[in-house]
Order: structure tokens, then sequence, then C-alpha cells
């Protein structure tokens, strides 16, 4: 998960359509959740070659860059309703059937991410209280503001994390599984807090994801360190500063690509880069023995703009 900036403002036609505003007036009036369309909430459209196609969907996918607002995998989006609106699991809440075309309730995400039983589905605990339709009234009208995901969590306190309200790197780290066999994403604020119930109610552990961060660690990094290292040791007429320079363009290239969001990882890229910690919890145990201080004070040196 990483911070994303969504503009409020430009909201896809088709969720402030007529259709759009009939329709949310009759599920309100009536209650019935089973009136909400996904026609509306996904955006569809005719385009002008006579195809259809999904506003929304589409939307979403270029601010997200194709990827899973929760596990960052590139993937075939499916709308998520931050706020479920069919019910909340394991409470007597009807879900947050008003918030069902809110653009700030709608998330992109994988299968994985958002299934039931495994994934996020209906889970949605808070700290205080669930906020019901009459909670989000005013003068016996749907208050605009009290519909928007910014407002509503700073009263309700989710523990599910919102990328675009809160930043992640404040709530999510990584370490190197007991069993050394993947990456594990870890909450920074201690059991039940808000990094971990986050990790757990996505399943942000799953195997699949655990096996990718470690095959980045592995295959992006340690073995491209190897690969110079391997420069080094089979030419040994080789100059110590081709050796360092080698070095620091790969810490460069390192920092250049944390910032690519066009790819997945990005929390994992920009973690593994952010301090001497970081690098040497994720990296070094991954490097020869004989290598791994040397590799770690070049690391250093890089930090702190000496290399």
């Amino acid at each position: 998960m990483r911070k994303v900036v969504k503009d409020l403002e430009d909201i896809p036609a088709p969720l402030v359509s007529q259709e759009a505003i009939d329709s949310l007036q009759n599920i309100i009036s009536t209650k019935n959740k089973k009136l909400i369309t996904s026609d509306i909430y996904r955006g569809k459209y005719l385009r002008a070659d006579g195809s259809k196609g999904d506003a929304v969907v589409e939307k979403l996918d270029e601010i997200y860059q194709g990827k899973c607002a929760y596990c960052e995998e590139r993937t075939s989006i499916y709308i998520e309703h931050y706020r479920p609106k069919g019910r909340v699991l394991k409470t007597n809440h009807g879900g947050y059937y008003w918030l069902c075309y809110e653009w700030t309730n709608l998330l992109p995400t994988c299968h994985e991410c958002n299934k039931i039983g495994g994934g996020k589905a209906d889970q949605f605990p808070v700290k205080n209280k669930h906020f019901t339709f009459e909670d989000c009234k005013i003068n016996q009208k749907l208050d605009s503001a009290k519909v928007k995901a910014n407002y509503l969590n700073q009263h309700e306190a989710p523990f599910l994390l919102h990328p675009e309200i809160d930043e992640p790197k404040e709530f999510l780290a990584f370490e190197i599984e007991t069993s050394g066999k993947g990456i594990s994403m870890i909450g920074l604020d201690g059991i039940n807090g808000r990094g971990f119930e986050t990790i757990r109610i996505c399943n942000l552990n799953r195997q699949p994801l655990l096996l990718n961060r470690l095959d980045y660690i592995n295959d992006y990094i340690s073995n491209r360190i190897k690969k110079i290292l391997l420069g080094k040791y089979s030419k040994p007429d080789v100059p110590k500063h081709t050796f360092k320079s080698e070095i620091k363009e790969l810490f460069e290239d390192l920092d250049k690509d944390k910032v690519v969001l066009t790819k997945p990882l990005t929390l994992l890229r920009w973690f593994v880069m952010e301090s001497v910690d970081n690098f040497q919890k994720l990296i070094i145990n991954k490097l020869p023995k004989k290598e791994q201080d040397v590799i770690l004070a070049y690391f250093q040196a890089y930090k702190n703009g000496d290399l």
C-alpha cells in the first residue's frame, strides 16, 4: 500500500449523472440494497465506436497505475467499497448503502485482497462507532460533507488504512519471515493497531505476496550486487574506484526506482532504501558473508552523501 492522490473534484461523470442521483434516492428511500447497480459505480458508458467502457474503473486504473490499492500488485480492477455497501461483518450494521456511488469510497483492488473468506470483503472494524445513514444527514437530507471518507474517518477511526487519506509509511514495514522464505509486512503501531489490522483484513501476508517481495529483494537487488562482486573477484585488476562507481550507480538506480509508481511493491522499494537499518535487515544477509560489511559500509557512505 502507498499514499495515492485522487482529485476529489474530478469525479467520473456516471457517478454524478441523473441516473446515479435517481438511483441513490430510490435506494435511500427504500433501503433496498438490491437496487445498487454495478453499472453505475463501475461507470458503464458507450464509447464513440459503440464499444462499452467503465469510466470509474478506467479512472481508478489511471490514478492507481493499474495496481491494487491494498497489495500494490498489478491487477484487473475490481471496484472496492472501502466502507462496505451491503453489510459490515460481525456487527448489526446494515452497510453503508448511501455511499454506494461515493467517489471517496471507491478503490481499485485485486480479487485476492477483497474476496470473501481470505480478503477484506465486508470487514470494516472501527475504534469508535459505525456511522449510520442518520449520522450523515442534515436537515433531513444527506450531507455532502459527511459522506466523504476523510470526514467519516475522523469520526469513526477505522482500523483499515485508506491510501488516499493515510500515509502507509507511518504504519507498515517489512521483515524477513522467520523461515527465510518470504518478506512479511508488519505493523509499526503494535498488535491490533491500524497497520496490524490492515494486514489482517486484506490478508497482506498471503503466500504469493511473501514470495513476490522476496523475489524483488533477491532478483532485483541482491543478485545485482552479487554480479558486481563477481566482477570484482573475476577481474582482480579492476581498479577500486570502478567497483565503487558501480555500487554507487546501483544505489542511485534503486533510489530512482522507488518512486516509479507504475511498478508493484512501491512501499517495499521505498522501505529498502529509506535507512541503513532497513537495508541491512533485508539485503545484507543475502550477500556472501565476507562482503556483507563492505557493502553495508558503502551503503552507509551513500546515505551520508560520501560515496
